[in-house]
């Protein structure tokens, strides 16, 4: 598992550690480095790039009061591009109110071709696996609607583990649409680290 990880940019397990690369959920936004990441843009409300992370209070709030600002890694930190343990993935940073880090979600992305899309769920498994096996309360629902398992397997599953200060949610999804073309198929991956109250 330690080498399948190193294969691309990290996860990193622990409370008080990095979640990503350096980023860590409750550090001060003016902590970050302003080497390599790229891509700062608002990830709600009409587009808007920024040129860095002290732009944050120039996107729009959630309820919570948290800016969300979607990045990717900078060219030249990374052989392949913006990846999570070898996942292709789309991130967003939420910077709270008070100038810290609330909270940093991480999604496999769609758009990529289908032989990397397929394994898109097992990102959730490493990610589970890499946190600790132990400590994970998950919940597993039934096909709703359309859908139908691929083969055998049909996958809709959340799970949470609480670590200290912070919390990690983890969903994955493996399945697919009746009458719908199979390369429509359904495999990804949603991590949210949110700090606590």
């Amino acid at each position: 598992m330690a080498a399948l990880l190193c294969a691309g940019p990290a996860l990193a397990a622990g409370p008080e550690t990095a979640d990503l690369r350096d980023l860590r959920v409750g550090m001060p936004v003016s902590a970050i480095s302003s080497k390599g990441y790229g891509d700062l843009a608002c990830r709600e409300g009409p587009a808007r790039p920024l040129s860095g992370w002290s732009e944050w209070r120039s996107c729009p709030a959630d309820a919570k009061g948290r800016h969300a600002i979607g990045f990717a890694y900078a060219d030249g930190t990374t052989r392949n591009g913006t990846r999570v343990a070898g996942h292709p993935a789309r991130l967003t940073l939420l910077v709270g109110d008070d100038a810290r880090v609330d909270g940093l979600v991480i999604e496999t992305d769609d758009a990529v071709p289908l032989y990397l899309r397929k394994k898109g769920h097992l990102l959730g498994l490493q990610a589970r696996s890499h946190w600790g096996d132990d400590g994970w309360t998950c919940a597993e629902a039934k096909p709703a609607g359309d859908e139908t398992p691929l083969g055998e397997t049909f996958v809709k599953e959340e799970c949470r583990k609480a670590l200290g200060s912070k919390s990690v949610t983890v969903t994955r999804d493996l399945y697919g649409h009746q009458g719908a073309d199979p390369r429509a198929f359904i495999s990804r991956t949603r991590i949210v680290v949110a700090a606590t109250p």
